[in-house]
């Protein structure tokens, strides 16, 4: 049996990639946290799973996160679908990564964080703490993704969250495409209506969230420009002087 591959020691951050045995024809969903990589994963689980209901209850049977499924990944037989926030693309035979305005992965970022109880303080104490480079900053994750692309497209597809919002069908669509799987029109419409946000708010609500037990909603919005509600002038600038440059190279308004 092949050994656990793990992640090279320059991408070792805070929280490391769980040492599993890689297949070749794993797929992973990858992105920055708070970017669209559960949502993704709802939208592949109800691909893959047409007659299921899926909720947080199951998700972990069609697409697991290498964070809660390592140990049993191993016993798992057939193609897998694995959700990875660690920027190791060199070890993913074949990964989709979703990238997001970086100003609204932070404050989406920052209420999942206060919302689990596992950070305490303001926003702006938020985003220049330890919680943001956990899987490296923003912008190191979005540049390290472009820079694999850029030297093998056959291995990645890029999303941008964004656009996904406008058109879930048109991504689904390149997400059947890119893995090659036997979807007809019909299959991907119906994946893409019971993974809206309205519906998935609606599953949540009545199956339980990430974590059953707390009082904390996972799909709070899915909408775009939150972060003109949370960014003083000051702290804008702090933040543009480190990210201004990969903002604007994505399109993004400053």
């Amino acid at each position: 049996m092949p050994p656990a591959k793990v992640c090279p020691p320059e991408r070792l951050q805070k929280r490391p990639l769980p040492a599993i045995r890689i297949r070749p024809d794993d797929v992973f969903i990858v992105s920055y946290p708070r970017s669209g990589n559960t949502w993704v994963r709802f939208l592949m689980a109800n691909l893959l799973a047409p007659d299921e209901k899926i909720t947080f209850r199951n998700i972990e049977n069609y697409v697991p996160s290498v964070y809660k499924s390592a140990d049993v990944l191993d016993a798992r037989e057939g193609r897998r679908y694995i959700k990875s926030h660690n920027p190791c693309y060199e070890l993913y035979p074949k990964l989709i990564y979703i990238y997001r305005d970086g100003r609204d992965a932070l404050v989406s970022y920052y209420y999942y964080v206060t919302g689990k109880n596992v950070f305490s303080g303001t926003f702006e104490d938020f985003i220049f703490s330890p919680f943001v480079e956990q899987f490296t900053s923003w912008k190191d994750h979005i540049a390290r993704a472009w820079e694999f692309a850029s030297k093998y497209p056959d291995r990645i597809l890029i999303l941008r969250y964004e656009e996904m919002l406008i058109s879930t069908l048109s991504a689904l669509t390149s997400i059947s495409t890119f893995l090659g799987l036997a979807c007809d029109s019909r299959a991907i419409a119906d994946a893409a209506t019971k993974s809206s946000f309205e519906y998935l708010q609606k599953v949540e609500k009545e199956a339980g969230g990430e974590t059953l037990g707390k009082k904390f909603t996972f799909f709070r919005t899915g909408t775009s420009n939150q972060w003109r509600d949370h960014f003083g002038p000051q702290l804008y600038q702090q933040f543009l002087r480190q990210n201004e440059q990969t903002l604007r190279r994505l399109g993004y308004q400053i």
